[in-house]
């Protein structure tokens, strides 16, 4: 899972490189299909503006480009940026960070934070400028405490500092959203973080309906001006 932004220091190399191994990889496909797919209940998202904060090497940056966005990435961790720009010289890569975004007012269709905010010390006034320069919806990717992975995973490793949320969580942020978002979906991936065949099959036969994934996907839709 990514989240950069306030991460401790981690190689951007190492960091991509995960996603390039069997369970990285399974892992980053559950997670982006069900993103995009909550994105997709308020409307058809390829051809669209996207934002991703905390972008870090630009992973789901460019999974949201390949599948027909037109992105930006954003990040405060310049190394990452530098990765990111390496790997993609068509996609811009910003300097910022999640709870002062340096664009205007409803500047780009979507916003994303693909498990970034789980660092983020206020995700509420980082959700409030999400909310203030998307159009149509904000989309987060959360690390689930209700989850076998945070009982596994919590404090340890690349999740050392990160903060474990709940749909509850969100309901409470989005309370100081204006305008209130016209509505709310969710869902969770990846029930067992093994990634090995018992978590393949167990995924595929629960889908995303039960509420213990490690990886919490909420999508936020906001009324056309």
């Amino acid at each position: 899972m990514s989240g950069q932004q306030g991460v401790p220091a981690m190689d951007p190399a190492d960091y991509e490189g995960w996603y390039h191994t069997p369970r990285g990889a399974w892992i980053g496909e559950r997670e982006f299909v069900l993103l995009w797919r909550l994105m997709r209940a308020a409307g058809e998202p390829a051809g669209a503006s996207l934002l991703d904060v905390g972008c870090g090497t630009g992973y789901f940056t460019r999974r949201f480009a390949a599948a027909g966005m037109r992105v930006t990435g954003v990040d405060s961790d310049a190394d990452m940026l530098a990765f990111a720009r390496a790997r993609d010289t068509d996609i811009p890569y910003i300097d910022g960070r999640a709870e002062a975004l340096p664009f205007p007012d409803a500047g780009f269709d979507y916003v994303s934070a693909v498990t970034s905010l789980c660092f983020v010390a206020d995700p509420q006034r980082a959700l409030v400028e999400m909310w203030r320069v998307a159009r149509r919806g904000v989309v987060l990717g959360l690390l689930n405490r209700h989850s076998l992975l945070h009982w596994r995973k919590s404090g340890r490793g690349a999740y050392a500092g990160a903060r474990w949320d709940t749909l509850a969580d969100v309901e409470r942020w989005a309370e100081r959203l204006r305008p209130m978002p016209v509505g709310m979906e969710s869902a969770t991936a990846i029930l067992l973080p093994g990634g090995g065949p018992l978590a393949r099959g167990v995924e595929g036969l629960a889908g995303t309906c039960l509420p213990w994934g490690g990886f919490l996907a909420v999508c936020l839709h906001k009324r056309p001006a």
